[in-house]
């Protein structure tokens, strides 16, 4: 089990202890917003969830507002809207993309106040549809896993009234926690300064716990500890926490230690997306799939391939392909299986998302993250082209 490959980047390393812990301890006042090339300067939260909430609350929607949000997406986001005291109404979502279906969402908005779009995998949403589609009401954009993506020239953030970042463990800065928020509205901006400052800050003794916290949850999902107990007790976790429980919303201010790893590791940032991108190329290029299984870049835009989404005909063949790959000591996953139930049971779905389902029944992410070798991303396309063509013998079968 020394040899299983994670799916994700979790990074955490001794030097990040010692820069987090300068943080915490240093006196030095430092300046309190985040500069993201591409965008400018942004508010520093402790999440990606408490920007949303802020996003919301800027915008002063009132109670009980209908907020469109993809079905295929993180269900965190549901949390904070409901937590902004807003409705999550949901959105069908494009297969070429896996982000929000323009379409759907012409039939939807006139009964929302606001929308959430959220940019999957690294994928784009064609926000100039989506911004036309919603004549004028607010458009937020949800940038967890796009930071570095670009669409006609342009990064992901730079379109909606709000947009929101994060830097949680396995997304490309992976600093633990933290996200931001931009606006190019200076009053908005200015309520979510005064929003986000309200909020209570961290004691010296929390942060502390908080540094060495992340450093074991990220050795235990990397090599060699992700084979050896991590996947189990992430399985295990999964399996016994009920989805409430799961990535609570905590209302504070950054960890001193996340906002100090995030601006440390924002200057390799194209360097990541590089590697990564090199890892989706080889994959384009050798996995012997067909072709409506892969996304592949819409004209005028520039993915960083967060992640390697596949499209199977069928749960049973992506459960299949899983397993064989287990097998073979890879790891992959099946990106946010209970949205369904979950959004059914708590959030008032009412089942008119029937592409989003699919692709949340059928869809597998193989491992592709920068921390991969090119040996490893050679097996993993060969390992992949073998148990593929185990599934379609057997069909070919009389």
């Amino acid at each position: 089990m020394l040899s299983l490959l994670p799916s994700e980047a979790w990074e955490y390393s001794l030097k990040d202890i010692i820069r987090g812990l300068s943080a915490v301890m240093s006196r030095n006042k430092s300046n309190n917003m985040l500069d993201i090339q591409g965008i400018g300067s942004c508010l520093p939260t402790r999440s990606a969830r408490t920007a949303i909430i802020i996003a919301l609350k800027a915008l002063k929607l009132g109670p009980g507002s209908r907020i469109g949000v993809p079905l295929y997406c993180c269900p965190v986001v549901f949390k904070a809207i409901k937590a902004a005291d807003c409705t999550p109404q949901f959105i069908d979502s494009d297969p070429r993309t896996f982000c929000v279906s323009a379409e759907d969402l012409s039939i939807k908005s006139s009964k929302l106040d606001a929308m959430v779009s959220v940019h999957m995998f690294g994928n784009l949403c064609d926000m100039p549809s989506l911004q036309e589609v919603m004549k004028g009401k607010p458009v937020i954009e949800d940038c967890a896993q796009s930071l570095g993506s670009y669409l006609d020239g342009r990064m992901a953030g730079s379109f909606g009234i709000i947009a929101a970042f994060s830097f949680r463990s396995g997304k490309y800065l992976s600093a633990g926690e933290g996200g931001a928020l931009f606006s190019k509205d200076a009053d908005i901006c200015l309520r979510m300064s005064q929003l986000a400052a309200a909020l209570p800050i961290s004691t010296r003794l929390e942060e502390l716990k908080y540094v060495f916290e992340n450093y074991v949850r990220s050795k235990l999902r990397s090599k060699p500890l992700w084979g050896i107990a991590g996947h189990s007790i992430w399985s295990l976790y999964n399996k016994k926490v009920d989805f409430v429980a799961k990535s609570p919303i905590i209302l504070s201010q950054i960890f001193k230690s996340d906002l100090a790893i995030v601006r440390h590791r924002m200057a390799f940032l194209d360097s990541l997306v590089r590697a990564q991108r090199a890892n989706a190329e080889y994959y384009l290029g050798n996995l012997q799939l067909d072709s409506n299984m892969i996304c592949l870049e819409r004209s005028g835009t520039f993915y960083n391939r967060f992640m390697f989404p596949i499209t199977f005909r069928s749960s049973e063949e992506r459960n299949k392909i899983a397993t064989y790959l287990r097998s073979k000591q890879i790891s992959t996953s099946k990106p946010y299986e209970e949205v369904i139930e979950a959004a059914t049971k708590r959030y008032g779905y009412e089942g008119d998302c029937p592409v989003a389902e699919q692709l949340l029944r059928r869809t597998l992410v193989v491992p592709s993250h920068y921390r991969l070798k090119r040996r490893d991303i050679s097996y993993i396309a060969e390992c992949m082209n073998a148990g593929w063509a185990k599934i379609m013998n057997r069909y070919r079968k009389p």
